[in-house]
């Protein structure tokens, strides 16, 4: 059986055993998958892998008798059906701790912990830019007042701790510091909470930014404006362009002396009618 701790997907874990199963017994099929879970057709199971079908407490547990879960497992299951089917990012993030706690001792486990702090707090990613840009000399006093709004030196030091964990760092023989590009990846389920959280912090520092920084030092700006669905896919593209326009200018910038967060929002103010909802919640879904 797939080591259920490796996952935070339930469907992709139903769906390893459910190919394994029928790699051991050919014979194997959803139909007999549904039999041994007590379920009146063959075809829930299916669909539940296929994110047709959400699993209920009770079907939870039938799964789970049907797999053979042991105790601990058992529990890790009830816990990750909990989190993918979360909706609010509090109830997500307090069954994302559930995971770890009950797969702490896996290496997948701690790995998916230091991935999600990464996003967990808004200066990781600052700190990230700030020690390749100062000659700080591992003065994580120095580092922490750097941030705006300032951090504590005990935070700075554990963001550079995680970065280099993560190989997001690499510390010189000289103690300076050079960036690793290398992407994050934890599963979408786990980087999708991780990254709504980090965009929640960002949104947050963007409004105290008014009553913070001096008009010259910021640009935000508001436009409200009616649009129709095709306009709307517009505005997505001229976006994503846009945003990859600034990625080239960082790219070739000198001299890096500031850290900026770039936070472009656009979000509707209206109730969308109820069948262009329904087309483009398909279409990124």
């Amino acid at each position: 059986m797939p080591n259920i701790f490796n996952y935070t997907s339930y469907r992709e874990f139903i769906c390893d055993y459910y190919l394994e199963s029928k790699k051991r017994d050919r014979q194997f099929s959803y139909q007999k998958f549904a039999d041994i879970a007590g379920f009146r057709t063959k075809s829930f199971i299916y669909k539940v892998i296929n994110g047709e079908k959400a699993l209920a407490n009770s079907s939870t547990l039938k799964l789970a008798r049907a797999m053979g879960l042991k105790k601990k497992e058992l529990h890790y299951f009830i816990a990750m059906v909990n989190f993918n089917n979360a909706e609010s990012i509090e109830e997500k993030e307090f069954y994302f701790h559930s995971l770890q706690s009950f797969s702490k001792n896996h290496k997948s486990s701690v790995m998916r912990d230091d991935q999600f702090a990464y996003f967990n707090n808004w200066y990781t990613a600052v700190i990230r830019e700030l020690v390749v840009a100062l000659d700080w000399k591992d003065d994580y006093r120095q580092l922490a007042k750097a941030c705006d709004p300032s951090i504590t030196p005990s935070q700075a030091k554990k963001s550079v701790q995680l970065l280099l964990r993560l190989g997001l760092l690499k510390k010189l023989s000289k103690g300076k510091y050079i960036q690793v590009d290398k992407a994050i990846t934890a599963g979408d389920q786990v980087l999708g909470l991780a990254v709504k959280k980090f965009q929640q912090q960002t949104i947050e520092l963007a409004a105290q930014s008014l009553e913070r920084h001096e008009k010259k030092n910021r640009d935000l700006s508001t436009l409200t404006v009616g649009i129709s669905g095709k306009g709307f896919e517009r505005i997505k593209k001229e976006m994503k362009a846009f945003r990859e326009k600034l990625v080239d200018i960082v790219h070739y910038d000198e001299l890096v002396d500031r850290v900026y967060h770039i936070n472009l929002q656009c979000f509707p103010v209206s109730v969308l009618p109820k069948e262009k909802r329904t087309v483009e919640n398909e279409d990124t879904n």
